[in-house]
């Protein structure tokens, strides 16, 4: 235990954790969770009461208005034959309610006879503040197509209509309640009405936000906007479709809630930050909302958050200095450690190691620098050693590759008859694809083959297969006996059990009659004169190799001039891209059905190659690449 507290790491780590455990987590717990967790329930609180209080003031005055109205409705029907005292009914509501500032008693259509409209009106006149009367009712204020008296005239129902301003009547932006008024048989007679200064009440909604920032307005029963502190709010109509133009079904939601007549709080997030949203509705179907975003909410506490973190950040600022001190007390032997190893990586393996008498982490640093100078000075001398045999087999393998290369043709006929070229690029230094060719008596033998495996043991088999097909091109022997030969002579003696595939073909330039056999390999692409081109499908032969003894079937067709064969090995159909696609034979055999007869094998081979390396780009090489194509431009009978 006495050990462990007196171990590097122990000493440092106690120290720093000590201190900021201190500075940071106090911090973090209490003002992260509690400050935001109060604060957010609170101001939420303290909205909803601001509204709640204001809806109450409101509906106290609509409850006022409609109570002084609906109570004139016995007066109205006493004297409802004195068209006069209809006057006096208006101006004593006016006159004892200073909420209202205009109201009528509008007759139905022909009630008195002889007049069609008859409306008596009383308002306050804004200019002299005095109350004046008039007969609303007339052809250019037709009354009996204003909503104030259309709704309560059909549902039989009071009635608070939508703002509006009355240019017949009181010259203003108003609301009017209508209360209908029925006769002893039950029929309607007439409307009367309170008109409301909306001013005052949108006084009461703009003065209800409790932040910087908050947005107040009040609704009508279909989701219009009444009032507002907003102008991006109120610039629509309604607030279905400013929740449309902003994209936020959030705003949708709290418009329906308000029109339904419901209250209760929404939290409603656009671009910018998130909010929330208090509601209520008011006696007479509307219903107002206050909208404060929680960044004004936060705000305090957002202060509080900085001088907190200004603290920290003089807190940790001492912390640093106080731990640079003891971290640079506590290393200074690792600082001798690190000049130690500098001297070492410039090449002075016997560098000076600082003393140290602790029996610490320090002490098994200085054992373990000790042990890596000798260790180092060892590995130098073997690594001379193996650095002089990989150069050795480096030029080797550079030999080999070079030997192998100058194996197969470089040099290509240059006849009327027939156009052959091919190439081969190798995976590493050496590889087991090959290719090979030859002419006599008019008669052109080919051959293009892949050995299992890759490198050195692969090449040495191909150079086996190629010597002995150079042999027996020469001693006039059939396509499959030349096959069965090279089978015999690799499989007899193949304890690595390493195969070839083949394919191996002679064609009489003079007739087009061309043998070939395929002994495992990929079928040969044949583009015929007529623009035809396809896969030649072989017979079913193994590989080369694998058992002596084996009768090869071999196979026979007559080309045509202008007549292509493509041969390739697996390197091109399985090159692979950066996503491991593969260049695949449905490619290639795109690519060769768009060669012409005009284009001689020398540009379609490297047309070829720069297909595949522009399917590749930059990904790796991962198999031997080999091409060859031949093409008979002429036949000479």
């Amino acid at each position: 235990m006495s050990r462990l507290s007196k171990s590097f790491p122990v000493r440092l780590s106690s120290t720093i954790l000590f201190i900021t455990s201190i500075l940071f987590l106090t911090a973090i717990m209490i003002v992260s969770y509690f400050s935001h967790k109060m604060i957010g329930e609170e101001a939420v609180k303290n909205a909803s009461n601001v509204l709640n209080t204001t809806t109450r003031d409101i509906n106290m005055i609509l409850g006022k208005i409609e109570t002084s109205v609906t109570n004139m409705e016995w007066i109205v029907y006493e004297h409802r034959e004195d068209t006069n005292y209809m006057y006096h009914i208006t101006r004593e509501l006016v006159k004892q309610n200073s909420e209202i500032v205009g109201s009528s008693i509008a007759f139905v259509a022909n009630y008195f006879p002889g007049t069609y409209y008859f409306a008596p009106y009383s308002y306050i006149d804004s200019s002299t503040d005095s109350i004046i009367s008039k007969q609303l009712g007339n052809k250019d204020y037709d009354y009996f197509n204003m909503e104030w008296f259309t709704q309560p005239y059909v549902s039989k129902k009071k009635h608070w209509s939508l703002p509006y301003y009355d240019e017949g009547g009181g010259q203003m932006l108003m609301t009017t309640f209508s209360f209908p008024l029925f006769d002893k048989k039950g029929e309607l007679y007439a409307i009367i009405t309170a008109d409301i200064d909306l001013l005052w009440l949108d006084k009461k909604i703009t003065s209800l936000g409790p932040y910087v920032n908050s947005m107040t307005f009040l609704l009508s029963q279909d989701g219009k906007y009444i009032s507002g502190t907003h102008s991006a709010l109120t610039k629509q109509p309604d607030i279905f479709k400013m929740a449309d133009s902003v994209q936020n079904y959030r705003l949708r939601i709290l418009g329906k809630n308000m029109i339904s007549g419901d209250s209760g709080t929404l939290r409603i997030r656009n671009d910018k930050d998130i909010s929330f949203a208090v509601y209520g509705p008011l006696m007479n179907g509307w219903s107002t909302a206050i909208i404060s975003p929680y960044r004004d909410v936060f705000a305090y506490s957002l202060r509080m958050n900085l001088i907190i973190i200004i603290v920290s950040a003089f807190g940790l600022f001492l912390l640093f200095i106080f731990c640079f001190r003891i971290v640079r007390m506590l290393t200074q032997p690792i600082t001798e450690f690190s000049v130690a190893a500098l001297n070492m990586a410039k090449g002075n393996f016997q560098a000076r190691l600082p003393q140290i008498n602790t029996q610490d982490e320090m002490r098994q640093l200085y054992d373990s620098f000790r042990y890596m100078q000798r260790s180092i000075t060892h590995y130098i001398s073997e690594l001379r050693t193996t650095t002089a045999e990989n150069e050795r087999f480096e030029s080797e393998l550079n030999i080999a590759r070079n030997i192998q290369m100058s194996m197969v043709p470089r040099e290509f006929p240059e006849r009327d008859d027939v156009s052959v070229h091919a190439f081969l690029r190798p995976a590493k230094e050496v590889g087991g694809d090959f290719y090979d060719f030859l002419i006599k008596d008019d008669v052109l033998y080919f051959v293009i083959g892949d050995v299992s495996g890759k490198g050195v043991p692969a090449a040495l088999v191909m150079s086996i297969v190629r010597a002995a097909f150079r042999f027996l091109g020469g001693v006039n022997l059939t396509i499959d006996q030349m096959i069965c030969k090279i089978n015999d002579t690799i499989s007899r003696r193949n304890d690595s059990i390493m195969f070839v595939t083949l394919f191996a073909g002679k064609i009489d330039l003079k007739t087009g009659e061309m043998y070939y056999c395929n002994a495992g390999h990929n079928p040969m692409i044949i583009c015929h004169a007529d623009g035809r081109t396809e896969y030649m499908k072989p017979l079913p032969n193994i590989a080369v190799g694998i058992f002596d003894d084996f009768k090869y079937k071999p196979e026979q067709t007559v080309l045509e001039k202008g007549c292509r064969l493509i041969l390739y090995t697996d390197g091109v159909t399985e090159a692979e891209d950066e996503l491991k696609k593969q260049f695949g034979e449905d490619r290639l055999l795109e690519f060769a059905s768009k060669l012409t007869p005009e284009q001689q094998s020398e540009e379609v081979v490297h047309n070829l190659i720069q297909e595949v390396k522009d399917f590749t780009k930059d990904a790796d090489q991962n198999d031997d690449i080999t091409i060859l194509s031949i093409l008979l431009n002429d036949i000479k009978s």
